[in-house]
């Protein structure tokens, strides 16, 4: 009874909106380069990061993703390179988005931190099918093909030792060339919007504050809906990061029920930092709307680590 619930719930998110089947995550504040190609560099050195997130684990088969990046500054700071790849599975249908990322950073201040990047991405998306996940009482098992799609992703992004400022925008070669008309019931690739920003507020000489704000919205057009991140953070000693986010619909697409055009929910996240190296991050989504008792919570889980050689270092804390 749950998996048909499940089959349901995918259906009412998925096919009307279409926008549902961009990847959901939580821990973007630790590494923008998942929404942001231009973030690539921020950080200086050598980074990887990597996370995974269960969702409705209420619920068999819900949405899984997993996802690692690495990125890292070259050309005396002056440009960032960077790589993506993500896994996602929505139901039956799965993705697999591989990016390479560069970026160009200006120096836009007197200090050498005051950076405007822009950045572009070019990758492919893998899509697939699980067929053998499907019962229908036909006798003929239903065959779908999988398929390739060249992509690409823009992004511009500002920050300094106290600010920072962003615009992502994904999937914008994917969706033209899908082809609608083709038959297929395989849901097409959306172009997704992001607007993020945030800034650094010190309470303390070992506390900080760290309020952000991200802006998603995803194009297509009667079921297009704005999603707003509120998120507030507290960094202690430069090693420990607690916050918590509050998710809700600015505006919502008229093809969806009231119980599901509204996706409010609360967010707890914590970081560790080890070392100024090793970083361990974790969230817990808690949905504020009438499903959550059918369809659980979400976790994430991410690792991150900086390839610091001998005595190099940033010049100041990365702190977005």
């Amino acid at each position: 009874m749950k998996k048909i619930f499940f089959l349901l719930l995918t259906t009412f998110f998925v096919l009307p909106t279409v926008a549902q089947q961009v990847a959901q995550y939580s821990q973007y504040m630790f590494n923008a380069l998942y929404i942001n190609p231009a973030y690539a560099g921020y950080r200086g050195p050598a980074n990887l990061h990597t996370y995974y997130r269960s969702q409705w684990t209420g619920m068999p088969d819900g949405p899984r993703t997993l996802a690692l990046a690495a990125d890292m500054r070259a050309a005396n700071d002056n440009m960032g390179l960077g790589f993506n790849l993500m896994s996602d599975r929505v139901g039956l249908e799965k993705r697999i988005y591989a990016y390479a990322n560069y970026a160009y950073r200006l120096r836009v201040g007197w200090d050498p931190e005051d950076r405007l990047a822009f950045g572009l991405g070019l990758g492919v998306i893998h899509s697939a099918y699980d067929n053998a996940g499907v019962r229908t009482g036909d006798p003929e098992p239903l065959n779908i093909e999988n398929s390739f799609l060249p992509d690409a992703r823009f992004g511009v992004h500002y920050s300094n030792n106290r600010f920072f400022a962003g615009v992502g925008v994904d999937n914008l070669i994917s969706r033209l060339i899908f082809n609608e008309n083709n038959g297929s019931t395989r849901i097409p690739p959306v172009t997704q919007y992001y607007i993020n920003a945030g800034g650094i507020v010190p309470f303390a000489s070992d506390i900080l504050f760290k309020p952000s704000v991200l802006v998603k919205s995803a194009h297509n057009s009667a079921g297009r809906g704005w999603v707003s991140d509120l998120n507030a953070a507290v960094i202690f000693a430069e090693q420990f990061t607690f916050g918590v986010s509050y998710r809700t619909a600015l505006s919502s697409g008229g093809n969806l029920s009231n119980d599901l055009a509204r996706p409010n929910s609360v967010i707890a996240l914590a970081e560790f930092v080890a070392a100024g190296q090793f970083r361990i991050g974790y969230s817990f989504d808690y949905a504020l709307n009438k499903l959550h008792n059918q369809v659980g919570s979400t976790h994430e889980i991410s690792l991150g680590y900086s390839l610091i050689k001998g005595t190099q270092r940033v010049r100041t804390p990365r702190y977005f």
